[in-house]
């Protein structure tokens, strides 16, 4: 039998803990739970009560008062093997993980390499044919559950460059990008110093009747009921 270290034993402080005492209490899978205290650094094995998994970790770790570790599968954080990577989650995720595997192109890390919950950022590819953008994101922010992350360019969420751009975009959109470009008139910003999708609420001068106003630059380029000239639209004009 191990030589009892010495601090209160791990099953005394258990049953002087409540609820969490009872539950590590009913967790602990070695043999001799009288054998260790509850600062002891054995790595003992555990069970958990709700999703069977079956791991091993310091004592001290689970009874600390201060971030205590619990069962790494619920946590999400099993470590990377066969049953757990990226490519084994998407396989077991329908619709969904069959389109991020196809977007997921990092040479670097293959799929296999890292978990669903990794906070890898890897390399992806659009899979919309019109669209085909590649950038990169964290691998947990694209598998979570609430709100996951998405191709940026899509979401016109693309970061200001010399090829993103209000300029730019004008130039790719016919007349109505002709015109939007003619009628911006801020001399605080260029044309090339904001996006298409911003807030920024730009100096305007109609083409047609010269009044100026300011407006947002996403309410002037939306597809949607874009906004025009207040000027023009007023009665008598």
């Amino acid at each position: 039998m191990p030589a009892r270290r010495k601090g209160k034993p791990f099953i005394e402080w258990c049953a002087e803990n409540g609820k969490r005492g009872e539950r590590l209490a009913n967790e602990f899978r070695e043999e001799l739970p009288t054998a260790v205290t509850k600062a002891s650094n054995n790595k003992a094995k555990w069970k958990c009560l709700k999703c069977k998994h079956v791991w091993r970790a310091q004592v001290h770790s689970r009874t600390r008062s201060v971030k205590p570790s619990g069962c790494p599968k619920c946590a999400n954080q099993l470590p990377l093997s066969k049953t757990n990577n990226f490519l084994a989650w998407c396989e077991k995720n329908g619709e969904r993980g069959k389109k991020l595997s196809r977007e997921y192109v990092d040479k670097d890390k293959p799929p296999t390499a890292v978990t669903h919950a990794s906070h890898y950022k890897a390399l992806w590819k659009c899979s919309n044919v019109e669209c085909k953008h590649v950038w990169r994101a964290k691998v947990h922010s694209r598998t979570k559950s609430a709100k996951p992350s998405g191709c940026p360019k899509c979401a016109n969420r693309m970061p200001l460059s010399k090829t993103s751009n209000f300029l730019v975009w004008c130039e790719k959109n016919g007349e109505l990008g002709k015109n939007l470009s003619r009628e911006y008139v801020d001399k605080d910003k260029p044309p090339t110093a904001v996006k298409k999708g911003s807030n920024y609420k730009a100096l305007w001068k109609c083409g047609r009747c010269s009044h100026e106003w300011r407006a947002t630059v996403n309410h002037r380029t939306k597809s949607d009921k874009p906004t025009g000239c207040p000027g023009c639209k007023t009665p008598g004009r």
